[in-house]
């Protein structure tokens, strides 16, 4: 019966992937940023007109301002800013994104996002420049030398990158910058210099602790800038300063962000990384980490739903399976028990779901599910 069960499963795993690619990566690295600067170029006064089409105008689109593969998610799931800022973003439970608001003070004046890493990873984590292709992005502030310890009300590390919307670096008018901040880095880990340019995706230092922050939740704080303005750079009924998305593509960062404190709890990796591609043989290693002790790994179809009766570890074509729990020192002095599964998957994959990326989570023995972590098959 339980063989019976497992093949049914695999059928409906396959199934559920075919003609879907609903979480592939995005084209970002082949957008190519052309300014838009029409005959009277970039003025004050058609900013002062109209703030939020200028934005849709002339902003380039973002990407990721971390390594893709590194990428947890964005904390917490609440709204673009309005009041009450702990409303769930956009009236839509199964939309999670982060925490931002204009609340100066005690209450909020955070003013940003959020991007999570994993802290297992920690020294290896790196921000990248988040600007397209064809964009002129100069380094033009820089910290590099806050210790990586937790202290109130500061950034620590961070490099500040201004795109300057005509590509003139030498327009230095308010309404020509467009600055994005990148907070929270590691000490002496800033590898760019002030004044330098910088292309899309280059490296601009490792993630850390320093600032505002604690090692067990590493991640880059990210502001986003105009004329004096932070920007929630996610586009929504309830953001009051743009009408289109800053990001490249703001549906495919909603679709793969993991975060939740409970999920965080578990913080699941696979090969220490979320996001693995794996070449179609059967040699491949799939080694699975948990803060939690690891009953079961699920797999989830494309409408985000468990695969019924589906558990990975019931595969007869796994091989070589081991369990093993070790402390992990974290760099703040704190300890953390992980839970490891191996194995070998001694079984080609369907030629349905090559190049898909799959969902797997674990589910724990008291049936709290983790994160996810995306696997493709090429």
């Amino acid at each position: 019966m339980k063989t019976i069960r497992l093949l049914f499963s695999v059928l409906f795993l396959i199934t559920a992937f075919q003609g879907t690619n609903l979480l592939a990566q995005p084209g970002f690295e082949d957008y190519v940023f052309t300014p838009n600067v029409g005959k009277n170029g970039i003025t004050e006064e058609e900013y002062q007109a109209d703030p939020k089409s200028f934005r849709a105008r002339y902003f380039p689109k973002l990407g990721l301002p971390v390594q893709r593969e590194d990428y947890f998610g964005i904390w917490n799931w609440f709204n673009h800013g309005a009041y009450p800022f702990k409303k769930i973003y956009d009236n839509n439970r199964d939309k999670r994104t982060y925490f931002f608001c204009r609340t100066e003070g005690s209450e909020c004046g955070h003013n940003g996002v959020d991007w999570l890493v994993s802290f297992r990873n920690y020294g290896y984590n790196e921000v990248i420049s988040p600007f397209p292709n064809g964009a002129t992005v100069v380094v033009t502030s820089l910290r590099n030398d806050h210790p990586d310890d937790h202290s109130n009300n500061s950034l620590g590390n961070y490099v500040t990158l201004t795109c300057y919307l005509d590509g003139n670096y030498q327009n230095t008018a308010s309404v020509n910058k467009l600055k994005v901040t990148l907070s929270h880095l590691k000490q002496n880990s800033v590898k760019v210099r002030m004044g330098q340019f910088v292309n899309s995706g280059q490296v601009l230092g490792q993630i850390g602790y320093s600032g505002a922050t604690s090692f067990n939740v590493l991640h880059a704080h990210v502001t986003y800038e105009h004329k004096g303005v932070k920007l929630d750079p996610f586009n929504g009924w309830q953001n009051p300063d743009l009408n289109a998305s800053m990001l490249y593509n703001q549906f495919w960062i909603e679709q793969i962000t993991n975060y939740q404190v409970r999920e965080n709890d578990k913080h699941l990796t696979l090969n220490n990384q979320f996001y693995v591609r794996m070449p179609n043989n059967r040699t491949n290693t799939y080694t699975f980490r948990a803060n939690y002790p690891i009953a079961a790994i699920r797999v989830q179809d494309q409408y985000g739903n468990i695969i019924p009766d589906l558990d990975v570890l019931d595969n007869p074509n796994l091989q070589n399976v081991t369990y093993d729990t070790f402390t992990y020192p974290g760099d703040d002095g704190s300890n953390w028990t992980v839970h490891e599964v191996s194995f070998r998957w001694y079984q080609d994959a369907d030629p349905s779901v090559l190049n898909k990326e799959m969902p797997f989570l674990i589910e724990t023995p008291q049936g709290e599910l983790s994160n996810r972590v995306f696997v493709t098959v090429y």
